[in-house]
């Protein structure tokens, strides 16, 4: 697991050493075991280095056997023995044992199109001396993050955006449109950043540039299209046989490797996997909460699970003295970021690196699973359209936002009065409304008109609809799951993971999504996955005989914390200043009124507004904290 950073200068000038350094510099923190980099004339290639395949000899920039083709990589390649194999049958030579080198090789002998050959998580930059031609790759999913910038000629990429400011005649502008979408999703969909011209390099796409020309390429889609001919026991029989084959080949390490352990089925099975696959104890990682946010603690299912594979576990309780976190945070991320689960996950990060340099996740057993309520809600949302016009008169969205929230912060009156308030909206609109934070009426009220400008503002809300209508599902929980693919998981989750886990040093792999279980289960029939009254129906089948029925069949909780209640209470100092009108006006941009009217109702238990106030807590301290330093 690495960083990478370099500039391409397309005029041919020279690229300065210490520009590569300071970019290099600026993500220690992704790879603190080693750095290294390659410049010449008009191109500077850099990596920072987390050791875990061929620790001794993996050092990066790799080459061919001429030295005219060098490349820097983040993150790792599970089928590059195979890959090896193969190249040294055709005659190329290594001089290392790394999977970083595979890809010197695999261009040599495929060119650009050898990156469909991969399997595994990645980011990676290659340098083609002879043709003058600089490759930009990443992963299908977007496991790895990369992003991309042109100015004044020159083309220049990294891990973080963080890096782009290191280089002395780098500046940006804040992007407008994307504080439009940030405030609906609570993070910034790609290819988009918050700034003008930064953008994130789409996962399943290459970049070339060459002979001053940049071309983008997509080498892999997803299409999810179900196979009905297939019995739901050919289907267990066929999902276990990749998910153990996807897990062991995860397992690749040398060094210390753990998983982190909730106690829901997706980690739980990894778990029992790894257990199963290993002559040592697994060793795990948990996060739990106590007092009135005791209802988000999952800690004695993770229990069970540990118990039962007899697993070296270990807790940490996460409290509400995190004032301190929130500028990491903000760091962390580089740009606005506001999904609350980040709390845990820091901490959980920060835990686990204290005993293991990688760790297995569930994440993404949700997404090809079907384990979201909200896809369930969406079900239910059919039926509730055929009801008579009258009943749903009064149940809907007329009356919804008089429901009286919770005083604990349990988010489960929000999600009702969500529901009744899209339940009769067409599907793509509905499953937007589900997501999105601010509606588009509400981000009118709370964004200052000038601020847009005269900009044609493309609707966040559009970005599901033209995923519906793509044809590339057929029906609606694949379209579900599609648009969540899509967008969520790189944009949220794995963003999220990525960011959290490497501000630690911590390299965190996800089985779920590796490449051949996604296309596995996206033609699996959606009445296998999720149904009116039961989600991730497959996954209960399939994991009958390893994980216990309290596991299988217990409430998902979701790995958060209890914003909702700590906003009313201990938290509630520290978000009244970061929103206090002071501080509202000096930002110019939003609404006074609006912020405090928001904070008003959450304080006085009208509504849980504990998404929105996260919001706007992390757009201030971004704009306040971050964003100065940049505005030169």
């Amino acid at each position: 697991m690495c960083g990478i950073v370099g500039i391409r200068d397309m005029q041919g000038r020279a690229v300065a050493p210490s520009w590569i350094d300071s970019m290099n510099d600026s993500i220690v923190h992704r790879g603190p075991d080693d750095s290294g980099s390659y410049v010449t004339q008009g191109i500077g290639i850099g990596m920072r280095r987390l050791s875990i395949i061929d620790v001794a000899g993996g050092k990066q920039p790799v080459y061919n056997e001429d030295k005219t083709i060098w490349v820097v990589f983040n993150g790792e390649i599970y089928n590059h023995l195979e890959l090896r194999k193969d190249l040294e049958n055709a005659g190329h030579r290594f001089y290392t044992n790394s999977d970083s080198e595979t890809l010197v090789h695999l261009y040599e002998q495929y060119g650009v199109e050898g990156v469909s050959r991969l399997r595994g998580m990645f980011a990676y930059a290659l340098w083609d001396g002879n043709a003058e031609r600089l490759l930009l790759a990443r992963d299908r999913i977007g496991i790895k993050p990369l992003f991309y910038s042109v100015v004044d000629g020159r083309l220049v990429f990294a891990s973080e955006l963080k890096a782009f400011f290191r280089l002395p005649w780098f500046t940006s502008d804040v992007n407008q449109s994307a504080v439009h979408r940030f405030l609906a999703y609570l993070y910034i969909p790609g290819p988009e950043t918050i700034y003008q011209n930064i953008v994130e390099l789409p996962p399943a796409h290459t970049l070339v540039c060459e002979r001053g020309r940049i071309s983008i390429k997509r080498y892999w889609s997803l299409q999810f299209r179900s196979q009905p001919i297939v019995s739901i026991q050919e289907w267990e029989e066929r999902f276990l046989a990749q998910f153990r084959d996807s897990v062991k080949s995860h397992l690749i390490s040398e060094v210390p490797l753990g998983a982190f352990l909730s106690g829901g089925i997706d980690s739980s099975a990894i778990v029992g996997v790894m257990a199963q696959e290993s002559t040592k104890p697994v060793l795990t990682f948990s996060i739990g909460h106590e007092g009135k946010g005791s209802f988000q603690d999952e800690r004695a299912f993770a229990r069970i699970v540990a118990e039962r594979f007899h697993t070296v576990h270990h807790e940490f309780v996460v409290t509400t003295d995190i004032k301190d976190l929130l500028p990491k945070l903000v760091s962390c991320f580089d740009q606005p970021f506001a999904d609350s689960s980040a709390i845990p996950n820091y901490y959980v990060s920060q835990m686990t690196r204290q005993h293991v340099t990688v760790a297995l996740s569930g994440l993404g057993g949700d997404e090809i699973g079907g384990g979201y309520e909200r896809y369930i809600g969406m079900l239910w949302a059919e039926v509730f359209r055929r009801l008579p016009p009258s009943m749903r008169a009064v149940l809907g969205e007329k009356w919804a936002h008089l429901l009286p929230d919770v005083a604990t912060g349990h988010p489960w009156m929000s999600r009702l009065k969500r529901f009744l308030a899209a339940a009769e909206k067409s599907p793509a609109a509905r499953y937007a409304a589900f997501i999105t934070t601010f509606s588009e009426k509400e981000r009118e009220s709370l964004l200052h008109k000038d601020f847009l400008g005269s900009q044609n503002l493309v609707s966040p809300e559009s970005l599901v609809a033209d995923l519906f209508d793509s044809g590339d599902a057929d029906g609606l929980l694949h379209s579900l799951l599609l648009s969540d693919t899509h967008l969520y998981l790189p944009g949220d989750l794995l963003t999220l993971t990525d960011r959290v886990s490497m501000y630690h040093s911590l390299e965190v792999r996800v089985p779920f999504l590796d490449h051949p279980l996604v296309e596995l289960m996206a033609q699996i029939p959606p009445r296998y996955k999720t149904s009116l009254s039961s989600k991730k129906i497959l996954f209960k089948q399939a994991f009958r005989d390893l994980l216990p029925s309290n596991i299988l069949h217990r409430k998902k909780l979701g790995f958060s914390v209890p914003l909702g209640l700590w906003l009313r209470t201990d938290l509630k100092p520290m978000m009244c200043d970061i929103l206090s009108d002071r501080i509202i006006k000096d930002i110019g941009f939003l609404n006074v009124a609006e912020v405090q009217r928001i904070v008003s109702e959450h304080i006085g238990g009208e509504a849980n507004h504990e998404n929105k106030l996260w919001a706007l807590i992390n757009l201030v301290s971004w704009w306040r904290d971050v964003r100065r330093p940049h505005s030169n």
